[in-house]
């Protein structure tokens, strides 16, 4: 019995489809459309066969949303945004930084009569500017630890919750890293390989990693391997002024 996979497309077949969503846009909208872009995988030219086509579209007038649908069997996601809405996006910079500060200067434009892309990147790259790089180290190295503990309460038939927990730090930790190298990674797919030649990078990074991600199932070495990644990470943040501990709740 043939087992279930996606349906397979050609990146000519993605740009095609995006092309006929954009000319029915323009139908309806008119005047109003500001702005039609793919991105993702599309736009950087790293999509597969069975890739999805992610569109963002700009309407005046129209509420933001995200709608997904399947258009000529071929899974299709755009995300309808106000001017306000984009223009909201393009200033505010959160510690996933590294997988989505690139969405404004990856994208594929296919439609932008007033240059709307060219402000939003000005405006990006401001924000950046203006970003104190060090919050959202801390906030990444806090993330890192919630799912730290939780592994560290699990038994030892917990193996699935376990794998999944380490999946996390793991995550968590390239996030980490790739804000202190000032590094905005391709895709999700590829973060891990390239924070591996990072310049600035815990003990042992690489290998610890690799281990956390293995999906042991077996609880007590997935503990050994997250202990020591936490344990290697948390002494490299601290050299670079990142730390947890508030002795004197001087925050308060």
């Amino acid at each position: 019995m043939n087992r279930w996979k996606p349906q397979e497309f050609t990146t000519d077949d993605r740009l095609y489809v995006a092309h006929e969503i954009f000319e029915t846009l323009l139908r309806k909208y008119e005047e109003r459309l500001i702005s039609v872009a793919i991105e993702g995988s599309t736009a950087k030219g790293m999509d597969r066969p069975e890739s999805d086509l992610e569109l963002r579209v700009v309407v005046d007038g129209r509420e933001s949303e995200w709608y997904a649908f399947f258009y000529k069997e071929m899974f299709v996601g755009i995300s309808f945004n106000t001017v306000e809405k984009i223009h909201s996006k393009a200033r505010s910079m959160d510690y996933e930084w590294c997988v989505k500060g690139d969405v404004f200067f990856t994208s594929k434009i296919l439609y932008d009569p007033t240059n709307l892309y060219e402000t939003l990147k000005e405006i990006a790259l401001e924000t950046e500017s203006q970003t104190n790089f060090n919050i959202l180290m801390k906030d990444a190295l806090a993330d890192m630890y919630e799912h730290v503990y939780k592994i560290f309460t699990l038994k030892d038939s917990d193996s699935i919750v376990a794998a999944h927990e380490s999946r996390q730090v793991a995550y968590w930790t390239t996030m980490l890293v790739g804000l202190k190298n000032r590094h905005k990674f391709l895709s999700s797919r590829s973060m891990y390989e390239e924070a591996f030649s990072f310049q600035s990078l815990p003990d042992h990074f690489e290998t610890n990693i690799k281990e956390v991600l293995s999906l042991h199932t077996d609880v007590e070495k997935l503990k050994r391997f997250v202990g020591d990644l936490w344990s290697t990470t948390s002494d490299w943040a601290r050299i670079h002024g990142i730390r947890l501990e508030e002795d004197y709740l001087s925050f308060l």
